[in-house]
């Protein structure tokens, strides 16, 4: 496990486009979403507990038929 901060779309989309040129452990990164929690708030610049393969996390907003909400989503080998 390791801690890594919650950052924003754009930063986790340039990581991947730079996965595609430099693979990170001789793989390109790609986006899963993280958990299947609804998030009242986006979290940027919150400190996160991830498994050793996550290597960048980020909120999305979303919204059903509760209401709007922030999705986790994250990038992994």
């Amino acid at each position: 496990m390791k801690t890594i901060q919650v950052t924003n779309r754009a930063k986790a989309n340039a990581m991947q486009v730079e996965s595609l040129f430099n693979p990170v452990s001789g793989k390109t990164l790609s986006k899963l979403r993280y958990d299947m929690g609804k998030y009242n708030n986006s979290g940027v610049g919150r400190d996160a507990e991830v498994s050793d393969d996550v290597y960048a996390l980020w909120s999305e907003r979303r919204s059903d038929s509760d209401g709007p909400y922030y999705a986790m989503y994250c990038l992994t080998n």
